[in-house]
């Protein structure tokens, strides 16, 4: 059981790290890339998409795959802000990097 709900818990993060409106995912594709940390299949991304959208996550689809919904900062504004902050004078690198770990963990969670 506890395997199932990590797997659940893997593709939401990897869908509220690599999609939205314009860059939706297929379930092949969330299946490769998730299974380099959990082996599973297409199938089973679907069943587990189906039921975070059953249980209230915006998981919206189209045509061209899923992606979840309701969001702050678009994939783009996101890499927008932390190129900004790695380009930005004042800041060592390593302060630079912290910040953008801090700033991705915040951009993750957000929604509206």
């Amino acid at each position: 059981m506890k395997a199932k709900k990590y797997l659940i818990i893997l593709i939401l993060k990897y869908l509220e790290a690599n999609s939205d409106e314009k860059h939706p995912l297929t379930q092949t594709r969330i299946a490769e890339e998730i299974s380099g940390v959990f082996p599973c299949d297409r199938k089973t991304v679907g069943r587990n998409l189906r039921f975070l959208k059953e249980v209230g996550y915006p998981i919206k689809k189209t045509s061209r795959g899923f992606y979840l919904g309701k969001r702050l900062f678009t994939v783009e504004e996101r890499e927008f802000v932390l190129n900004a902050v790695a380009a930005a004078p004042g800041k060592t690198q390593e302060e630079k990097a912290e910040l953008s770990e801090k700033l991705l963990s915040v951009l993750h969670r957000l929604r509206r």
